[in-house]
């Protein structure tokens, strides 16, 4: 059983990673089109995306808005993740509701009412109109793994330090924050990979000054798709969300967090 189960997990994986790998692939050929299995093997295409202005200042708003974004919806959640596990409310569960709507709805859905709600705010193609709406559609990501850490956290701690003279803030500050330090830092990862993979909601907010990654390979897509320098871009951006997920499993502890979830 337990070959039966390792020939099953490495098909599994095989079969998930089947694409990156043949986009990495496809972005080291030789030929001036995209073609799997590579012919011929050259970084000319990686090497070629650094003197392109226009992916460089996508990357670079992507990886902006993608941190900003997820710092700000970790920020949001964590006050709301508190209330909800101290504070046992009939509304808690409509609260809960309300927040992980975003997470449920259709992204061209949201991306439209995103357009329609800023516009008359004078925040429709705008950064800051970008940023709320990254940030709305990570905080329903970062409050879940925020609840799994608090409701793993043992509360007798924190109210032995209040016992002991800490102020309330003292006492969460140096006892309940360290110990679910692990679900906040999971929250961000995936509120920052949730925005920077962001198409549909980006594409209703961009303008031709304003353009994200995954907006800047969509748009290219309809011009050349068979252009091996969108693989090399398209890779790049797969590696970026792979070493967050690296990252975040290395300083997270992955295994605890899967007993705890």
């Amino acid at each position: 059983m337990r070959l039966i189960g390792r020939i099953y997990t490495t098909v599994f994986a095989l079969f998930l990673l089947a694409p990156i790998l043949a986009i990495a692939g496809g972005s080291l050929t030789a030929t001036n089109y995209v073609t799997f299995p590579p012919k011929g093997l050259t970084l000319h295409w990686y090497l070629q995306i650094f003197q392109q202005r226009e992916s460089i200042g996508a990357l670079s708003l992507s990886l902006a808005i993608g941190a900003a974004a997820a710092t700000l919806a970790t920020l949001l959640a964590l006050p709301v993740g508190i209330a909800l596990t101290r504070f046992k409310t009939r509304f808690n569960g409509i609260v809960y509701l309300v927040i992980m709507t975003p997470a449920m709805l259709p992204s061209v859905f949201l991306g439209l009412a995103f357009l329609v709600l800023y516009t008359p705010m004078g925040l429709s193609a705008t950064p800051l109109g970008l940023l709320a709406g990254h940030v709305m559609i990570g905080t329903p990501f970062a409050l879940s793994l925020i609840l799994v850490g608090l409701s793993a956290f043992d509360g007798t701690l924190e109210h032995a330090a209040r016992s002991l003279g800490a102020s309330p803030f003292r006492a969460f500050l140096l006892i309940t924050l360290p110990q679910i330090s692990w679900s906040l830092a999971a929250g961000w990862a995936f509120a920052f990979m949730i925005s920077f993979g962001s198409l549909e909601i980006s594409l209703f907010l961009s303008t031709s000054t304003l353009v994200t990654l995954p907006v800047q390979i969509f748009m290219a897509l309809e011009w050349s798709p068979l252009d091996p320098a969108l693989t090399a871009i398209s890779s790049g951006l797969a590696i970026i969300t792979l070493v967050v997920l690296v990252v975040a499993a290395r300083f997270v502890n992955l295994e605890r967090f899967l007993k705890r979830a």
